[in-house]
């Protein structure tokens, strides 16, 4: 993690649900990416199952 430039009490709060947000973040955006893969090579065998 970066320096945290925040001070007191609440600066170490914001940054550690800052930290959470973006770790929660990158997990659900690699699931869309999955789901969007899926979605992708589905219709494409689809297209070629029927060619």
């Amino acid at each position: 993690m970066e320096l945290n430039y925040l001070l007191g009490e609440k600066g170490i709060q914001i940054n550690a649900l800052m930290a959470a947000t973006a770790w929660n973040l990158k997990k659900m955006m690699e699931k869309l990416k999955n789901e969007l893969l899926r979605f992708i090579f589905r219709g494409l065998s689809k297209i070629f199952k029927t060619a």
